[in-house]
């Protein structure tokens, strides 16, 4: 049985042999990379500036990895936390970290990404990462976990394209995104999301390409993924 992920290496192996520009829209979060490191990390440290509740310690000190989902707060209430100032705090103290360039060093890429990015970029391929991360706060750790961590970039055939300003919607941001990458000139051969909503959204504006749901971590929203999308875990085969 052929993976699903074979499919975005045909369509560019078609493109690329027609002539035309294959492009790859790949989201960041939780699609290329994994996000549990850096939330575990500011979870910890949540716990070690309230040392006078010692309960909340006792709490984090049992949790890993797996136990992240798509906010920290969460986490704490399914693990029994029902302090709700005490959540309230650390709502705010996740946010002051998670959206910053020191934090993102604590991602790591999902099973099998960078390869497989290299599979496709040198099958020819437009790697477009596109992100909801924003400029002036997270583009330079964007750009070193790209370096760090061996993903395509600088040698030509890549784009990073992050939201011009944190307060700008995620819909509006990636309607903006539609039209850069249809400006390119290429054809989009696949697109990588871990959103429903936007998984949707870039089917809606590129029918013909393969659409890849990645079921990890995303939020509750109660979009599903439109039929046509092929689910993955990560981008092992």
């Amino acid at each position: 049985m052929t993976h699903p992920l074979e499919q975005a290496l045909a369509n560019v192996g078609s493109m690329t042999e027609a002539g035309t520009l294959p492009i790859i829209v790949l989201d960041l979060d939780s699609t290329l990379f994994d996000t549990a490191p850096r939330n575990l990390r500011i979870l910890r440290e949540f716990a070690l500036s309230n040392h006078h509740k010692p309960d909340i310690a006792a709490v984090v000190d049992t949790m890993s990895l797996a136990d992240m989902g798509w906010n920290v707060t969460g986490a704490l209430k399914k693990a029994g936390v029902d302090d709700d100032e005490l959540l309230a705090a650390l709502k705010k103290f996740w946010a002051q970290r998670f959206f910053t360039d020191e934090y993102l060093a604590f991602d790591e890429p999902s099973p099998g990404a960078v390869s497989y990015c290299h599979e496709l970029w040198n099958a020819g391929a437009l790697l477009y990462y596109l992100t909801g991360r924003h400029i002036g706060g997270m583009e330079l750790g964007t750009l070193r976990n790209l370096v760090r961590h061996n993903f395509p970039w600088g040698s030509g055939r890549t784009v990073m394209h992050l939201k011009p300003s944190f307060h700008q919607s995620d819909e509006e941001f990636k309607q903006d995104a539609i039209r850069a990458i249809e400006s390119l000139g290429g054809q989009v051969a696949a697109a990588f999301e871990n959103e429903p909503a936007n998984c949707n959204l870039l089917h809606a504006a590129f029918p013909n390409a393969a659409s890849y749901f990645l079921d990890t971590v995303h939020s509750p929203r109660p979009d599903r993924p439109h039929e046509a999308a092929l689910w993955l875990k990560d981008f092992r085969r």
